[in-house]
């Protein structure tokens, strides 16, 4: 039964934007509800298979699999794969499409292509969960390119400026490239393992020969390293941000995002761990620099959506620090500040975004004093500020603080102060937003901002209680984490 639930979660936004394509003009009003109901379907499927994934473990630790034979000439299957792992990330990367669905049904509604938008949209989550749930390699990169190309259309098609064309032309290359390093990686494992299977890659890997191996983490990990906009990889992420619309951008950075996570984690962490290890402090020193450089130029920015562009490239850094410790504490952190990313960068995007599009402007100075005008907003706007700073009692400060003790446990003390020191810059970049963004007086000339509409104000106050909620009860994710911390840690 958990295997048609799985089936559903993904087919039901593919087949939604199916009818939003087939029903033309009729849908052109009602298609952005489609695309929220079908989103918070496939959450609602996922949250149903919980008590499953988490008997399974229970009871013996294992995984629930669902593999179909697709190509058995060349062992190539169908199917997916359920544990303690994925099914947070998917969970995630649903909630934040869903209320991005949501929220689009205001902020799009004087565009002429909405049907396009909403039905690009749900393909776009169709691919992230397959991505999340597939069993077989061959079936995780298709629902990789899946997200890559509906993503290029809505930048092409649907950009902000006339640059859009540009801006897709070179999202597309980057993130095609990285797929494509991901593909070579997969073959040459598969010469060695003769398997796809992501259950039975963790004991075949021992097959490949060391140097070999070598080289297939390398090309994984850049492809991983791709999406997830890690420096030296990141410079199609700031103009891309910057071009998509505001809800699109939300959902760029928490919900695709992650998937890069769940991939390094499934696939390198879990088959490749000897090789994580052995690169571990080329990675630490990565992460540093990665943390650095996005926060310091997201410093110098004057436009919001180029800042929290670099901003996400900064907040990659911390994931891949933890995960470099190659300690269970700091892959705990790691996982935890891929959800506290999410919800807290989705926020900031959707909270920016309703107060621009009354000024008709997205520069970041444009709102000062706006805390007056929309307190709700500026609250749940502050919220993800200091989630993301790491300040108490809300998650980014668990997650934060696991990063770093996990960086020391493994001996790693002067990364560990690095890592202290970036969280300086990553806490002056937010705050100056926040002041440029809510705070100070109300400027002299008129100031029109007011309350967002009900429709766009739901979204942002859901995703701020998710983050308070999240932060005072972090055993809610801890408990599903702590699991596959302790599988992957060597």
């Amino acid at each position: 039964m958990v295997g048609h639930e799985v089936w559903l979660a993904v087919a039901t936004p593919a087949i939604a934007a199916a009818t939003i394509f087939v029903g033309q003009k009729r849908l052109e009003r009602v298609s952005g509800w489609i695309a929220t109901a079908s989103a918070l379907i496939s959450a609602f499927l996922i949250l149903v298979i919980f008590d499953a994934v988490v008997q399974a473990h229970s009871s013996g630790g294992n995984p629930l699999t669902f593999e179909y034979s697709w190509i058995p000439q060349s062992n190539v299957g169908f199917g997916f794969l359920i544990d303690m792992l994925n099914l947070p990330i998917g969970l995630t990367a649903t909630a934040v499409t869903a209320l991005s669905c949501l929220y689009s049904v205001k902020y799009v509604e004087k565009e002429q292509n909405r049907r396009s938008y909403f039905a690009l949209t749900l393909f776009i989550l169709t691919g992230m969960l397959g991505v999340v749930f597939s069993i077989d390699l061959i079936q995780f990169y298709l629902f990789w390119e899946l997200m890559l190309i509906p993503s290029y259309l809505l930048i092409a098609r649907l950009g902000a400026s006339r640059r859009r064309l540009d801006v897709g032309f070179k999202y597309f290359i980057f993130t095609h490239l990285g797929a494509l390093l991901m593909l070579l990686g997969i073959i040459a494992m598969f010469s060695y393992t003769k398997t796809f299977n992501l259950a039975e890659l963790p004991e075949k890997v021992e097959l490949i020969p060391p140097d070999t191996a070598t080289i297939i983490f390398t090309l994984l990990l850049s492809g991983f390293f791709v999406k997830m906009a890690v420096f030296p990889f990141h410079t199609w992420l700031p103009d891309t941000y910057s071009e998509a619309p505001i809800p699109v951008a939300a959902i760029f950075s928490g919900a695709m995002a992650p998937t890069a996570t769940y991939g390094m984690v499934r696939v390198l962490m879990a088959a490749f761990s000897r090789q994580m290890i052995q690169a571990s402090q080329y990675l630490l020193a990565l992460a540093v620099v990665t943390i650095l450089y996005g926060g310091l130029l997201a410093l110098a920015q004057r436009d919001v959506k180029r800042l929290l562009a670099y901003s996400s490239i900064s907040q990659a850094g911390y994931i891949i620090f933890g995960l470099a410790t190659a300690s269970a504490l700091g892959i705990m952190g790691a996982l935890l500040h891929t959800v506290n990313h999410a919800f807290c960068k989705a926020l900031l995007f959707l909270s920016v975004g309703s107060e621009s599009r009354q000024k008709g402007r997205e520069n970041v100075g444009t709102t000062r004093g706006a805390m007056k005008r929309t307190p709700i907003n500026g609250v749940a706007f502050s919220i993800a500020i200091f989630s993301l700073i790491g300040t108490p009692p809300f998650l980014g400060f668990w997650s934060k603080w696991m990063i770093i003790v996990g960086v020391i446990t493994s001996g790693k003390l002067a990364f560990a102060f690095l890592g202290v020191v970036a969280m300086l810059v990553t806490a002056a970049y937010l705050l100056v937003l926040f002041c440029r963004m809510f705070s100070g007086r109300l400027p002299k000339t008129p100031n029109i901002v007011r309350e967002p509409s009900l429709l766009l104000l739901t979204p942002i106050v859901v995703l701020a209680s998710l983050s308070v909620l999240l932060g005072i009860w972090p055993s809610i994710l801890l408990e599903l984490i702590l699991p596959v911390a302790e599988y992957l840690c060597p």
